[in-house]
């Protein structure tokens, strides 16, 4: 994928698979130049993707885009207007830290509501 061409999406089970299909979409899209921010994006589309089918409704999907040299953009979007919410969690908690790892490891995120639901992003640079 190249700084041009525009984003690139998949469709995304609505089960627990939806995780590493993410995943696989995600390598096969990342933008060369990008590679050095792969771990925090495999993190992120991850996270993104379980809470979109635990938290969300079907339809759901993953887009990745390309924002220059700056970086990329990861979206999932889900068929819920419900948003996502910042939780405390203590050490102990087995979940709840999906929106806290987006706003610690992205350099901005959010959440983007319309007639067929919401998609959370948030933008990764190297």
């Amino acid at each position: 994928m190249c700084d041009d061409t525009p984003p690139a999406e998949v469709r995304l089970p609505a089960d627990l698979s939806a995780a590493r299909h993410a995943r696989t979409f995600l390598r096969s899209s990342l933008c060369v130049h990008q590679t050095r921010v792969l771990d925090r994006a495999l993190l992120l589309v991850s996270e993104l993707a379980v809470n979109a089918v635990e938290h969300g409704a079907p339809p759901v999907s993953a887009s990745l885009d390309c924002e220059g040299r700056s970086g990329i953009r990861l979206a999932v979007h889900d068929g819920s207007p419900t948003e996502p919410v910042l939780h405390e969690v203590g050490p102990e908690a087995e979940s709840g830290r999906g929106v806290n790892l987006l706003a610690v490891l992205s350099e901005d995120w959010g959440v983007d509501l319309d007639p067929a639901g919401k998609t959370v992003w948030c933008v990764l640079r190297p």
